[in-house]
């Protein structure tokens, strides 16, 4: 509904043009404060007969309204403009016969007109003196088409282009950092690099002063230099250390490239199911590019198992399942599996194998076929254990043991549902727990996988990663586990049939947890580390608990080589 205005007297002639008898309502009178400039008053106050100043200032001329009127509209703007000027020169008698001249038979007093002020518009004091230039119209530009020489150059190119991407292959052609890194460029340069910031805050601070005696200076510890890292860090650096993530396609994409750049994510885990391994030089380019624009260098992580899961099979042949190197009962197979292992995954750049997996079969789990080393505790701890020390030897590629509390004594997939394990907890301990107990004390495991499952002996309201008694309670008091805890995916329907996304999330953090798998694009990134936050804002997390969890994940990027403490 239109809002009402107030009738106006002007009326609009057809096609919208003011008529005749509207323009002679516009006239002007002398100001009454004398400021030398024209005041203009509306036609419809003049035709109510409201401007009663208006009608004063023209009876003490001594004319009638009609008579201003006439006057005002036998004036040549062009000689307005000429007195103006004759005035500016200080030639007021030839102002004075200029307007008398326009009216014969007239007085220049009967006008009362005030000198328009052009003094905004110097450049055409002298209008009066140019001569009349005639306009001629404008000639419309017609757009020409593009011409045939240069429609065939243009094919020439596009043909070129495709010659070089069928013959270098697309990972040569456009390059594994993608088309992220064409449009945009690094993301992470100078001030930019966390890192380096503090690097150069240590070194200035252990500088000596002219003349001063060279003392020596402890160097820092690991704990020390991991302190000083997180006393650095924002709050969102802080959660994105937190968040493994996953990506489509072979190339530095946007998705990872905000993930990385945007959103500090700590890790990122590779899939050939999600074409992220293609070719060698591809795989290789591709985790360069990342460590190459994070702040802090990546966590690059690949299920790496042998058998059925096998991600780098196309690129390096088939590896023995971890059940035939099991039922060899010969250590030195295993040891020789993660040593050959660590050596793949070092070429490209991987430092984080999600594997061995030390689940106790006992009844049959298609999720876990030929997966495990086998059905006796002490079979799978001795594969295990000797696994380990190959994969770890060279220090660039550390392993995870998975599926805690165990998925062996279960037949439900938790990426198609929550399966519930009832054993007791003295079975759970002699039989799932016992390979994690022995390992630990060796002091040879830097990350454990928690998966989906209810444990009905220990905890029977939550999901195992989710529970802060399973996770908290067993893995890190009972057993002693200090290191990274990292969540299986929690976009697994064992979790999303019951929470968001954003709820898993900060109850896994509240659980123990430090790692949180399943975000795939930046705004999964955005509404786990948002989870996170609104159960900080609630009191339900601490800043202490988010400190503890990005101490243990930059102390496992120090126990790779990633962090080097700089020297003093």
């Amino acid at each position: 509904m239109e809002s009402a205005r107030p009738p106006t007297s002007n009326k609009m002639q057809p096609g919208g043009d003011i008529g005749e008898k509207d323009t002679l309502k516009i006239f002007i009178t002398q100001s009454p404060h004398q400021t030398g400039t024209l005041e203009p008053k509306p036609g419809d106050a003049i035709d109510a007969g409201t401007s009663t100043s208006t009608n004063d200032n023209l009876e003490a001329a001594g004319t009638s309204q009609e008579d201003a009127l006439e006057a005002i509209e036998g004036i040549d703007t062009v000689n307005i403009l000429a007195i103006d000027h004759a005035r500016a020169t200080g030639r007021e008698s030839n102002a004075k016969a200029l307007l008398e001249h326009e009216k014969p038979g007239k007085k220049a007093d009967h006008t009362r007109l005030e000198v328009i002020d052009t003094l905004r518009i110097p450049a055409m004091a002298d209008i009066a003196t140019m001569p009349e230039i005639p306009t001629t119209p404008l000639k419309t530009l017609q757009q020409t088409g593009i011409t045939r020489g240069k429609a065939v150059v243009c094919v020439a190119l596009l043909l070129i282009l495709v010659l070089n991407a069928v013959y270098a292959g697309y990972a040569q052609f456009i390059g594994p950092q993608g088309w992220a890194f064409v449009i945009g460029g690094p993301a992470n340069t100078g001030t930019n690099n966390l890192l380096t910031s503090i690097n150069n805050e240590l070194k200035h601070d252990h500088g000596l002063t002219p003349g001063a005696t060279a003392q020596p200076t402890a160097r820092l510890t690991p704990q020390q230099y991991i302190n000083l890292i997180v006393q650095n860090m924002t709050l969102d650096q802080k959660l994105g250390q937190m968040m493994i993530v996953q990506f489509l396609g072979p190339t530095y994409s946007l998705d990872i490239s905000a993930m990385i750049s945007q959103y500090h994510v700590g890790a990122v885990l590779l899939f050939t199911v999600n074409n992220n391994i293609v070719d060698k030089a591809q795989l290789k380019g591709l985790i360069q590019q990342m460590q190459s624009n994070s702040s802090i260098p990546l966590v690059v992580a690949i299920d790496q198992e042998g058998g059925t899961v096998d991600r780098l099979k196309a690129l390096d042949g088939p590896r023995p399942a971890a059940a035939v190197i099991g039922a060899t009962n010969d250590p030195s197979k295993a040891m020789a599996a993660g040593i050959k292992d660590a050596q793949d995954l070092a070429s490209y750049g991987f430092n984080l194998n999600l594997a061995p997996v030390v689940d106790v079969t006992d009844v049959y789990n298609p999720q876990l076929y030929d997966r495990t080393y086998g059905n006796n505790p002490a079979l799978v701890t001795k594969m295990a254990e000797a696994y380990l020390q190959g994969l770890q030897q060279s220090g660039k590629v550390l392993g995870t043991l998975k599926h805690f509390p165990g998925l062996g004594d279960v037949g439900v997939d938790p990426h198609n549902g929550i399966p519930n394990l009832y054993r007791s907890k003295r079975d759970l301990e002699a039989i799932d727990w016992a390979p994690y107990r022995a390992l630990i004390q060796q002091g040879n495991v830097y990350a454990i996988m928690v998966t989906h499952e209810i444990v009905h002996a220990i905890d029977d309201t939550k999901p195992s990663s989710l529970s802060y008694k399973v996770v908290t309670g067993i893995l890190r008091d009972d057993l002693g586990f200090q290191g990274v805890i990292l969540t299986d995916s929690l976009t697994m329907e064992g979790i999303t049939a019951y929470y968001t996304e954003a709820q898993a999330t900060a109850v896994a953090v509240e659980a123990g947890s430090d790692l949180l798998m399943g975000a795939s694009t930046p705004a999964g990134v955005a509404t786990m580390i948002q989870g996170i936050k609104d159960a900080m804002a609630s009191g339900a997390i601490s800043q202490q608990r988010i400190d503890d969890s990005v101490r243990r994940i930059l102390m496992l990027k120090f126990e790779m080589g990633l962090l080097s403490i700089p020297a003093s």
